[in-house]
């Protein structure tokens, strides 16, 4: 495996100048390392330099989620965040993501085609793509091979979501070179994640009202806040609503149609946004009073000032449907029950049982299609290390519960662990409290944190009615 420098592939946002604060590159390595014959693959990564006087010799690699998150596209979000002000970072586009050659992107997933699945996996089998090689084994690998071809004795792992279990891998497969490690919304490979899927989004949902039932303001403002919300899931399921809002990526006019399962499905990916959080019973209540287009602009961020990291160039690329699957089906549904997910979803109430039963089936289905062997079981078993790292969860993280984090943690001798009140899905960058728990950790990884910060974050400040 060899790194080349390359022109950017991208257009760099403002203040970043190709050559002097940023560079771009591949990383050539097989697609198949058992395989003497196998094909080579090219990863793209871009190295943002850090912009303090005196830098520190261990560099941070960020690991994106999903599986099939794009690192690079990335960029624009990391100029400011404190903790790489003396460290360069490196963004890396793993196998099968992003920039990097071959994409096992499939926009005839993300254009809904029929089958579409199927006719993904037949186009890039056709193109000559050994699908079992996306993994995160060669995954760990490429990282491991970056660090050398770039030549740092050692650096410091970041990953979030999946790009932790990766991280994770990396510890157990690659622990040569590894100062410290950061693994923020920890996706574990001991976790049955489809078989808990039922139980741990009820319990999601049942936390956010909870929560707000526990808050004096929000429960006055907000009373039965469930009830109201699983009511009107059962309205909007009987009869859709139809509302004018505004088309995010044109600015145009536009018309839509919102059922209830597509609310459960926005609220859920809503709870992944800290900054969402607090708007939540409000935004349900405006929905439930036919203010739909509420619903638009809190995902859209147009009811609070919300700096988003995900600036993708190319939508296309922000997630690559191939690599998920390759990934999902040999690691974790090839070794799960379809059977036990479902009888673990809670009966009550019916609209999310639903819910829940759709994403499983489907998701035990694309794998079918998909057609990769079982991974090595060592990928569904706990990773045990010595290697200095910080654990970070979120409180109402609705797809890596911290419950998740703490099992990753506990086999972790020399880990620091963290749950942050209010935090939904990548927690890190939320406030300064969490932002220096980073930085005191890979400043001194030999010493935990002080986090009595987080004490004094208290609960969920609930955005109320005014007056």
């Amino acid at each position: 495996p060899y790194a080349e420098v390359t022109d950017c592939w991208i257009e760099l946002p403002n203040g970043l100048v190709e050559g002097e604060n940023v560079d771009c590159g591949l990383l050539f390595v097989p697609e198949d390392r058992t395989d003497p014959g196998s094909a080579t693959i090219e990863l793209a990564f871009a190295i943002l330099y850090a912009a303090d006087d005196v830098v520190q010799p261990d560099p941070i690699i960020y690991l994106a989620g999903g599986p099939g998150g794009n690192a690079v596209a990335e960029l624009d979000g990391w100029a400011d965040i404190p903790y790489i002000q003396d460290r360069d970072l490196i963004l890396l586009d793993q196998r099968g993501t992003g920039y990097s050659f071959p994409s096992l992107n499939c926009p005839e997933i993300e254009e809904s085609e029929e089958n579409g699945t199927q006719a993904c996996r037949d186009r890039l089998i056709a193109d000559g793509v050994n699908l079992q090689a996306y993994n995160s084994a060669e995954n760990a690998a490429d990282v491991a091979d970056l660090r050398v071809a770039l030549g740092y004795e050692a650096w410091n792992l970041y990953g979030i979501s999946y790009g932790t279990r990766l991280a994770l891998t990396v510890m157990r497969d690659h622990p040569e070179g590894l100062r410290s490690v950061i693994i923020d919304s920890v996706y574990p490979p001991e976790v049955n994640s489809w078989e808990e899927y039922g139980q741990n989004t009820f319990e999601t949902f049942a936390k956010l009202f909870v929560a707000c039932a526990a808050d004096s303001g929000c429960a006055a403002s907000f009373p039965d806040l469930e009830g109201v919300f699983y009511t009107l899931v059962n309205e909007l399921n009987d009869q859709p609503a139809e509302y004018a809002t505004i088309d995010p990526d044109t600015g145009n006019g536009i018309e839509v149609s919102l059922s209830g399962t597509e609310l459960i499905d926005r609220l859920f990916q809503l709870l992944y946004s800290t900054e969402s959080i607090p708007y939540l019973p409000w935004m349900i209540y405006q929905v439930a009073d036919g203010n739909y287009a509420t619903l638009d602009d809190l995902e859209t961020g147009a009811i609070f000032e919300q700096e988003r990291r995900r600036q993708y160039q190319d939508e296309d690329l922000a997630d690559s449907e191939g690599m998920n699957l390759s990934v999902e089906c040999q690691e974790e549904v090839s070794f799960l029950d379809e059977a036990v997910a479902l009888e673990n979803i809670p009966a009550e109430p019916v609209a999310l049982a639903e819910n829940s039963l759709e994403a499983i089936q489907r998701t035990f289905s694309d794998c079918q299609i998909w057609g990769v062997a079982p991974g090595d079981p060592v990928e569904v078993e706990p990773v045990v290390s010595d290697i200095r790292t910080l654990v970070a969860a979120g409180e109402f993280d609705p797809i890596t519960p911290a419950k998740w984090a703490e099992s990753a943690a506990s086999h972790l001798s020399n880990s620091y662990f963290f749950i942050f009140p209010g935090g939904g899905h990548g927690v890190i960058d939320m406030n300064e409290c969490s932002q220096g728990i980073m930085q005191a950790f890979l400043d001194d990884p030999t010493q935990e944190p002080d986090g009595s910060c987080i004490d004094a974050m208290g609960s969920v400040q609930w955005a109320l009615p005014s007056g």
